[in-house]
């Protein structure tokens, strides 16, 4: 953890749009957010608080120590699950995966999932040993706050299930008062969010929906070979196909009892998000919570039951990423670490400096009162970087309906009253044409590095929230 503290300390890549709106978060504190649950909102204000400031080193510090705390969870399952030195393998295993060397240098709400996921697994087989109110009262806590962390903790029920139906000995478990009881009391520390959600329509669970999108049918290969590829990088190539291998194995010749435990807390996750990836998209990091119990699983073979040199090998290669990647992160300035054919590793953690610096300029040239963005991604970086400036930075919502955190708490509805500085991506701006009589073309800025290349500044004049008006 020591060194990843450094490195982070030492990074200069700039927050992605995601980063800056969870920030963002932590300075609204609520019960809910328009595509999230809580906690990770909470937690940034807390770190943020502690620090002392805002900058990016801080909104990050909780990747890495939160990481270390899911691998003493690790720890604490795998221990219970075999012996403690195949727990410190599973420990070390998730704590030096690609995904999550990847995952300590930016912040995230798989990053508090994660924590939460591996203390269910953990309280699961306490309450397992020994059906205790103690023991209810943890399995409870984690569940609950998991799912006030990303609603993705409810695929730890589907699991739940599928193990008590593959394995007779775990139905006094799953079946029971007290597991029973943990699910409500998860229940009741997910209430606050259920209410917030009520009180906005439900659009987290709207929004949740439209990224599932399974109403588009199937598409092969589509977007899931693409999610099964990336898995080898997630998990590490030789740990991702050890995993495969295994399954296949268990099939042909039978598994244990906690050999069933981690195939099924693990397998169910990632053929959900694979034929999600198949239907619409799925991203390389839906799955995460997979890893939790297939490093158990991993590390229980690769330190007892093969030669030991696999594991050196994948430990290697980890260590090799995790140690290029730890120095790489403080050479992301546009032009230091360019690629052979010219690409920018960093791309997406660029520019954003740069766009707020255009628009900073552009502000101290003209009498605005306000900026407008038009896009989520350029909003949240300018709500960020210009966070010093007294000009507030506002989304424009077109019909009424959110379709962005920013829509939905900063919406640009006549106040305050007076010119508005337009940032967009694009030079087309006619959907702004019903609302301003006035709109002006500024400047155009060319922007060295990140994914947005140019900007067109307009200045917008006399609102009208009808939307009526024509040019």
């Amino acid at each position: 953890m020591l060194v990843r503290l450094v490195s982070l300390y030492f990074n200069t890549t700039e927050l992605f749009f995601d980063e800056a709106q969870y920030w963002l978060w932590g300075k609204e504190p609520a019960f809910g957010y328009f595509s999230k649950p809580p906690v990770l909102g909470w937690t940034i204000a807390v770190f943020t608080a502690a620090c002392g400031s805002d900058s990016e080193f801080c909104i990050r510090l909780p990747s890495p120590i939160i990481h270390t705390g899911t691998a003493l969870l690790i720890f604490l399952g795998a221990a219970r699950l075999f012996d403690q030195r195949t727990g410190f393998w599973s420990a070390i295993t998730f704590v030096t995966l690609p995904g999550i060397t990847l995952s300590s240098t930016l912040i995230s709400t798989d990053v508090p999932l994660l924590f939460f996921w591996a203390g269910a697994l953990w309280a699961f087989l306490r309450l397992s040993d020994k059906a205790c109110w103690q023991n209810v009262l943890l399995l409870g806590f984690f569940l609950g706050a998991g799912l006030m962390s990303k609603y993705a903790m409810a695929y730890f029920f589907l699991c739940t299930v599928l193990f008590a139906l593959f394995e007779k000995s775990a139905r006094q478990t799953v079946f029971s008062r007290h597991f029973l009881a943990a699910t409500l009391l998860a229940l009741l520390v997910l209430t606050p969010n259920l209410l917030w959600n009520f009180q906005n329509s439900f659009i987290t669970a709207a929004h949740t929906g439209d990224n599932i999108g399974w109403s588009n049918g199937l598409r092969f290969p589509g977007n899931g070979a693409e999610f099964l590829g990336s898995q080898f990088g997630v998990f590490g190539p030789i740990l991702f196909a050890f995993y495969l291998i295994a399954l296949v194995r268990f099939w042909r010749e039978g598994w244990d009892s906690s050999q069933k435990f981690l195939v099924l807390f693990s397998l169910p996750v990632f053929l959900l998000i694979a034929f999600q990836g198949f239907i619409n998209k799925a991203y390389a990091n839906w799955a995460a919570v997979t890893y939790i119990a297939a490093s158990i699983l991993i590390a229980d073979i690769l330190v007892n039951r093969v030669p030991a040199i696999w594991n050196k090998i994948s430990l290697t290669i980890h260590l090799f990423l995790f140690a290029g990647l730890s120095v790489a992160v403080a050479f992301s300035t546009p032009g230091l670490l360019t690629l052979p054919n010219g690409a920018e590793p960093f791309t997406r953690l660029q520019g954003a400096r740069a766009m707020a610096r255009a628009t900073g300029k552009q502000l101290d040239s003209g009498s605005y009162v306000a900026v407008v963005g038009p896009y989520r991604n350029i909003t949240a970086q300018l709500v960020y970087y210009l966070r010093e400036r007294p000009q507030k930075v506002f989304a424009f919502s077109q019909n009424g309906r959110p379709n962005d955190h920013y829509e939905l708490t900063r919406p640009y509805r006549g106040t305050p009253n007076g010119p508005l500085l337009l940032v967009s991506a694009s030079e087309d701006v006619s959907q702004y044409l019903p609302y301003f009589s006035e709109i002006t073309p500024v400047t155009k800025v060319e922007i060295s590095s990140g994914n947005v290349r140019r900007l067109w500044f307009f200045k917008l004049q006399n609102y009208n929230p009808n939307g009526r008006l024509k040019k």
